[in-house]
Parts: structure tokens; C-alpha cells; sequence
């Protein structure tokens, strides 16, 4: 009997649908991880503020050399409504801390043990970076790093967060 209960729990898992790539437009699934400090963290805490969920590591050379500019962004435009939201893939939260500790970071940095959720968006090159706006909507994909604080980069974010096109971020 037991046998056969667990053999229909796992064909029943094997059918379940994983939830849906963020496609442009379209609403992002909520995400839920911990900080650095245990607190779960949603992405949904942040509906009304436009989000940059970026996928980074800190084995990454691309990752290591975008996080300065990530951090300047989020200093920019953080008191009008812009949130980075940085999702560590790393194994080890200790490498994670150390590297915050390292680079003196400020932004709110998540760990995404084994990038379970960067998977569940079929992030498949790190860095990679989703913009959210401020109803949940996938707005931008970049996939690789950028200079976050590009003049162009930051106009394109200031028209996102007066809520005009922010095609071009």
C-alpha cells in the first residue's frame, strides 16, 4: 500500500506543470528567498517600485565586475522607487558575506542556493537580470553584464518609474 502511495505521488509530481517563464509583458511568478540574514524576502514585497532582479556569483568575473554598478544604481534611483534585488547562486553563504563584506555592498542581496529559482526563469548565463515594473510585469531581460549606471541606462529607468515605455532599458 505504501508502495503504491508513493508511486502515485511521484507520477502526480512528474505531471505537475512548472511554473511559467517571465515573458516580456507579462506578470513575473513571485519569488521568495532568504537574505543574508535568514528573512524571506518576496518579490512581491516590492510591488509598486520598479525591481532589477539580477542572477549573479560571486565566481563569476562578468558578475564581480557589474556589482559596483548595480550598487550606484540602486543609490541613484533607490529614493524614487527602485529596488535591487540581487540573487546569489552561490552554494556557500559564507562566499556570499564575504563578498558583501568585500565590496561593500549596501543593496539587498538574496541567496538562491543553487539558483533553483534563476532556473525556474531559465537563466542559463550569469550575470542575468530581469526589470520588473511597479505591477509586477517582466519589462526587460539582459542577459550579461552592464553598466548600470550608463547615462541611456539610468534615462530609461527614470522614464520607467514615471510610468512611461521603458522599452529601452
Amino acid at each position: 500500500m505504501l508502495r503504491r502511495t508513493l508511486l502515485l505521488v511521484a507520477t502526480l509530481a512528474a505531471c505537475s506543470e512548472p511554473p511559467p517563464v517571465p515573458t516580456i509583458g507579462q506578470p513575473v511568478p513571485d519569488v521568495v528567498l532568504p537574505d543574508l540574514e535568514g528573512r524571506t524576502v518576496s518579490l512581491s514585497d516590492f510591488r509598486g517600485e520598479v525591481v532589477v532582479l539580477n542572477f549573479w556569483a560571486t565566481w563569476c568575473p562578468p558578475c564581480v565586475e557589474e556589482m559596483p554598478s548595480l550598487q550606484k544604481l540602486q543609490q541613484a534611483l533607490g529614493d524614487k522607487g527602485l529596488r535591487v534585488l540581487a540573487a546569489s547562486v552561490d552554494e556557500s553563504l559564507e562566499d556570499v558575506e564575504r563578498f558583501r563584506q568585500e565590496y561593500q555592498l549596501s543593496l539587498l542581496i538574496l541567496h538562491d542556493r543553487g539558483g533553483k529559482i534563476a532556473h525556474r526563469f531559465s537563466t542559463f548565463k550569469y550575470p542575468e537580470t530581469y526589470i520588473v515594473d511597479r505591477d509586477g510585469r517582466l519589462v526587460a531581460k539582459v542577459i550579461g553584464p552592464r553598466d548600470w549606471i550608463a547615462p541611456i541606462v539610468i534615462h530609461d529607468f527614470v522614464e520607467l518609474l514615471r510610468g512611461e515605455d521603458g522599452d529601452g532599458v
